[in-house]
Formats: structure tokens, sequence, C-alpha cells
């Protein structure tokens, strides 16, 4: 560049040079005025032409049009005009030896010493100008490792979660029928004062962060935690004595106890050549979510989490092919007499409970999808779940055994092992089928199984062999939502959603709460257990386990209950049932948002309206408290509002019409028994980040 820029400041001089040696002395100004005068005005005009009309772009005149004039007016100028160029030779000829006495080496020392002058100068600017460009460009390196040193930073800690506040208000969720013949009641409702008590307000938080860790392009760790999760606004005051040393006055507390971090879930992430590995203690989803539901939508409550390691090779085809296996249950451990072992040791591995999935799923990324769609093309995604869990021997502990270091303490647990050989097959399957303003999004799953024996102790079995009758599962379950987008930018959406949760035909109550004693036939036990009783006729739930059920024993549990982190409604089955089973429902719906869809060109931003109306019914009477199929009718309406950076806000009230399913067969003195309308109503703030 230095070359460069001093041979084009030589090159630049050396014509100026060149000219200064070989064009001749200037004249002196008095032979400069000497000119020839011509005596004929006409031909003087001819001669000398105006400059404005024979002066070039350059300025240098232009030559004469026609030079024979010139020449004849010059001769017949006559004896002064001969004089006058006579004086102008000798003067011309006197400042000659003028010009021969320039000094041709002082000359060319002046004009180098120019070039010397000029060529330095060049130097100079070009030697600044290489200064900044070098500390410029070591301003741009030190620029650009601190944006990879941030970029890396950024990529390493990727912070997600959400905040969320959520309030309640609740009235005549028992439906006023007052409580079965267990003591029961539809939904835990008000006990303080009688009559037209029949409302119930709360409000709960959760701050959830799920960050990630991006080690490196190919490692990835992700963690989900809870803080104060779900925790009800207004509890846990610090008590503190206000009107005597024995009660406290909660209405002056001005201290919450703080509530422990719930640390959910931990993964880590590896991309192989071969495929991507997963392992920790995860959350998973399939489908819509009736079997498997990782419960993280901003109004879930519930959630599936499994301590899994799972395998994906690459893609064949498009296909997806992953291998899961999960610990389910490990059963007693210990830690050794005082913790000396630094860490839990699994006690026995008969005992343990394992599944294995393999899923095989073809999914289009969000990109590909919208493409096709933006094509007119049709997109479809399908997956298929297999899943098998076994138990061989079930351990029932009921105290702490972190020291168990003896053969009287290994003696004792032996004591509440059973041979449980359970095995079940969940086979699953979804299907999604979009087309520009259409989509459909289908699931169908089942549970079958056996259970060799269900009683809680092995050693129970010689002293009452019916213990040992085994159990079977026959469930089946599916759920279904479509929807066709209307109106400019996909503003309105009219949709149908569907689910069907198999019932279990000769036992009574729902069966989402099967742990409950109802009050249909005693069962048998061990000696020194409680006996219990199964659900019975008008029961609200109960267990379905009935050993001299008139239907020639009921060892058959046939109810299907869908994930209760798939919410459908506010009321009847989120609230009354807790889940969807033993019924079907319809379900249609409207959702209009005047801003639009970003898959019709809006921005998903602004309020947005929503209206449903759902109808259940159960699919056998004597799995309702009423012995009747129908459960009632239930309309939602909805608002919700969506800023660009994501702060989310919503309201929806539920009205439910309970129907002869819903009855109390047995109620209480003073009660007829019939149901009335129950209302629900819900706000929800979110800051999802």
């Amino acid at each position: 560049m230095r070359r460069l820029s001093a041979l084009a400041a030589v090159c630049l001089l050396l014509p100026c040079a060149v000219l200064a040696q070989t064009s001749p002395a200037p004249r002196s100004r008095a032979a400069a005025k000497q000119k020839p005068k011509a005596t004929n005005p006409s031909a003087g005009t001819a001669a000398q032409p105006s400059t404005s009309a024979k002066t070039g772009e350059s300025g240098t005149p232009a030559a004469p049009e026609n030079p024979s004039t010139s020449t004849t007016a010059s001769a017949a100028a006559g004896p002064a005009s001969a004089a006058s160029q006579s004086g102008a030779s000798s003067e011309t000829a006197s400042q000659k030896p003028a010009a021969s006495q320039t000094d041709p080496e002082e000359f060319r020392r002046q004009v180098m010493e120019e070039v010397r002058r000029e060529l330095q100068k060049t130097k100079d600017e070009v030697k600044q100008q290489t200064s900044w460009i070098e500390q410029d460009s070591a301003a741009r390196v030190q620029d650009s490792e601190a944006v990879e040193s941030l970029r890396q930073r950024v990529n390493l800690f990727q912070p997600h979660g959400y905040l969320r506040l959520r309030g309640e208000f609740l009235n005549n969720l028992d439906l006023g029928r007052g409580p079965d013949q267990t003591g029961h009641t539809l939904f835990p409702g008000p006990y303080i004062g009688t009559g037209g008590n029949h409302s119930q307000s709360d409000a709960n938080m959760r701050f959830r962060f799920e960050p990630t860790f991006e080690v490196s392009e190919d490692l990835s760790i992700y963690v989900q935690m809870d803080l104060l999760d779900n925790v009800l606004l207004g509890s846990n005051p610090k008590s503190d004595p206000f009107l005597d040393p024995f009660t406290p006055l909660h209405v002056l507390e001005t201290t919450r106890v703080a509530d422990v971090v719930k640390l959910k879930r931990v993964w880590g992430r590896v991309n192989t050549q071969l495929g991507e590995l997963l392992f920790g203690r995860m959350g998973y989803h399939w489908g819509l979510g009736i079997l498997h539901n990782d419960g993280n939508c901003l109004d879930c409550d519930y959630g599936d989490t499994y301590d899994r390691i799972a395998f994906a090779p690459r893609e064949i085809k498009g296909h997806t092919f992953t291998f899961m296996f999960d610990l389910l249950a490990k059963g007693p451990g210990t830690t050794g007499e005082f913790g000396e072992l630094g860490r839990s040791v699994d006690l026995d591995t008969l005992d343990d409970g394992y599944r294995l999935g393999l899923s095989i799923t073809r999914l289009d990324s969000p990109e590909v999808v919208k493409r096709k769609l933006d094509a007119g093309q049709w997109v479809l995604n399908y997956g298929l779940l297999l899943d098998y869990r076994t138990q061989g021997w079930d351990t029932v502990v009921t105290t702490n055994v972190d020291n168990v270091t003896t053969l009287a303490q290994f003696t004792s647990l032996r004591g509440t092992v059973v041979k449980r050989d359970a095995k079940f097959y969940q086979p699953d399957i979804f299907l999604s089928l979009k087309r520009r303003k259409w989509r459909l999004d289908l699931e169908v799953a089942s549970s079958i199984g056996n259970v060799g024996n269900r009683t809680s102790r092995d050693v129970d079995i010689a002293t009452n062999p019916q213990l040992t009758q085994s159990l079977s599962f026959l469930q089946l379950g599916g759920a279904l939502q479509t929807d066709v987008a209307l109106l400019p930018a996909d503003a309105l959406l009219v949709g149908v959603e569907a689910g069907a949760a198999s019932g279990d035909k000769g036992a009574y109550g729902f069966g989402a709460r099967p742990w409950r004693e109802g009050t249909g036939n005693p069962q048998p036990t061990p000696p020194g257990v409680p006996q219990y009783r199964t659900a019975g006729p008008g029961n609200i739930d109960g267990n379905h386990i009935d050993f001299f059920n008139p239907d020639n024993t009921h060892g058959r549990v046939n109810n299907f209950v869908f994930n209760r982190a798939f919410n459908v409604d506010m009321i009847l089955f989120r609230n009354i049932i807790t889940a969807v089973t033993s019924a079907w429902y319809v379900k249609p719906s409207l959702r209009y948002r005047p801003t639009g869809r970003k898959t019709g060109g809006g921005d998903d931003t602004g309020f947005e309206i929503l209206a449903s109306m759902m109808y259940a019914q159960a699919f056998y009477p004597e799995n309702t408290p009423g012995l009747a199929k129908g459960l009632g009718l239930e309309m939602n309406l909805g608002i919700t509002y969506d800023t660009s950076d994501r702060f989310h806000s919503g309201f929806a009230y539920g009205l439910l019409l309970p129907f002869s399913g819903l009855r109390n067969l047995t109620p209480p003195t003073g009660l007829s028994g019939d149901t009335s309308i129950a209302h629900a109503m819900k706000f929800i703030l979110a800051i999802p980040f």
C-alpha cells in the first residue's frame, strides 16, 4: 500500500518536471504585447475570431477556420507591419540567452527535492493511516472477542419459565345436595355458618424457573424448579400471640412462613453422531396429553416426571425412533447407620418397578409446517407409543429405613413384601392433520394389564387365600380436537372438542379416587388391618375392586382416567370429578381475536374472547352418584389479553347445570337431594419468559 501511494505521487509529479524541462522559456511581456496588426478590418476579424465563439472546453483558443485569409492579411500589412515584426524578432532574440543560461542540474535538483518532499508527505500520511487501521483492527478483534464471550455466556445460560398469580371464586360447587352416605361431598365446601353460605375464594401463585445451560452445541442441561408452588396466598402466617399468650390474632399478621423450593426436574442432552441421548429426571408429554402430560401450561397443576435414560437415533426417512428406560420404583434404601455410605443404596432389586418405552414419530418442525401450509399442502404428523411396565415384587414401606443395617431390620422389611407380578401394556397413538385454516388432532390410548395378587403382604396369603386373587385392567380413552379459522387474519376459530374414557360396568362411583372407602361390600384384609368397603350405590367415588360383587366377583378395573393435567372445563371434570373418567363429553367452542393470529398474518396479541359449551354423560349409570347417565351442561366464557412482550392476563366464568347423574339418592335430613347451579370465576396474571 505504501509503494502504491509513493508511485502515485511520482506519477503525478514527473509529468510536471518533464514539461518544465521540454517547454520553451516564456516570452517577456513586451514581446507578448507586440503582435502583428492587420490593416484590413475585415481581414483582421477573420484572422482573430472571438474567444467566445472559438474557445474549447479547456479554454484553449481554436485554430483559424481559414489559414489562407490570415496569410493574405499578413502580406498586405505593408512596411509598418514588417517593422513591427522586425522589432519583435530582435526582442525575442535578446531573450534567448536568458533561457539558455538556466542550469539543468539545478532544475533537476529542485524537481527531485519537490518529489522527495511529496514522497515523505505521502509516506507520513500512509504511516498515519496504517497506524489508525492497526488500532481499529485491534479494537475490532477485542470487540469480536467480547461479542463471542457474550454470545457464549448468553448461550450458556438461557432463562425460561413464568411467574403466575391465579385466583378463583367458587359458589355452590357441592351443588347443594349434601354429603353421600360416606360423608363425602362433591366438593369440599364452606364449614362456617349455615343456610346461604356457599361461596369460597382463594388465590395462589407460582414462580416456575426453567433455565437451560448450553455447555456446547451438543451438550445441554435443563432444570425445572418451582418457588412458592401453588402456595395459597394468605396461608402460613407467622402466628404471634396478640390477645393472650395462647391466642393468636391472624388479622394482624404481617409475616409469612417461607416455603421451600421444589426442584422438580434436572436432565441432560447429548447430541452425538449416532443420535441424541437424554438422561436424568425429566417431564414427558405425548400427543394431546391424555396419558402422558408434562403439565407445562400456564394453568396446569399436575405433570408427569420420570427418571429416565433415553436414546433417539438419527431420523430414518423422516421418522424418529426413541428408546426409553424409566425407573418407576426402587423400594427401600439405606445410607448406612450414620450416612457413612455417602449415598442412598437400594436394598433389593426384586421390588423395583420399570418402564420400557418405544416411540415412533413423524413430526415436522414449525418452519416446515408453515411452509407447507402457505403452499396449500397437507401436513400429516403422527406417532406410535408402546409402553411396558413391570414389577415382580413390591415392598410396603411404612417407616423410615435409612438406617436399616441389621438382620432383624431386614427381616422386618421382609414381612412387608408381596409378590406382585404386575405387567401393563399401554399403547398410544396420535394423529395431527392440518390444511391451511383447518386442523384435527386425535389421540387414542389404552391400558391393558394384570396384577398377580392384590394383597398388601405376602405373609398374609396363608391366612386368607382370597387375597391372592388377580386383577385385570382393560381401559380405553381418546380425545379429539378440531377447529377451522374464519374471517381475515384467522380472527375467528370455530372448534369442537370431544373425549371419552371407559367406565367400569358393575362398579359404583366414578373411580377417580380409588383410595376412598365406600358403603359397598366389606373386603377381606390381612390380620390387624382395618376392614374397608368398596364403593356402593349412591357413592360419589371409591374402590372398584369387589371380591363379593354379585357379578361373580369384580376383580377388574376398567375405568380409564385421563391425566389430571389435561383440562377441558372449569367445574365438572376439573373440580368435582377431578379427572375425565367413566364418561364422554363434547364441547363446541368459539375463539375470537380482533387483531388476528400469526397463522393468518396477525400478531397473536391484544384481546381474545372465548366461549364454549360442554355436555357430559356417563357410560354406565352405576358409576354416578345419582345412578343416571346425564352429568351436566357447562358453559364457560373468558377473555384474555396478551402484549408483545408476552405479558398474559385472563378472566373466565363458568356455570354448571347439573343433571340427574349428580343427584343425592340418600340426602341428609332437610335436603331433597336435588342439585342446583354451580358457578366459578377465575383470573390469571402471568409473565412467561
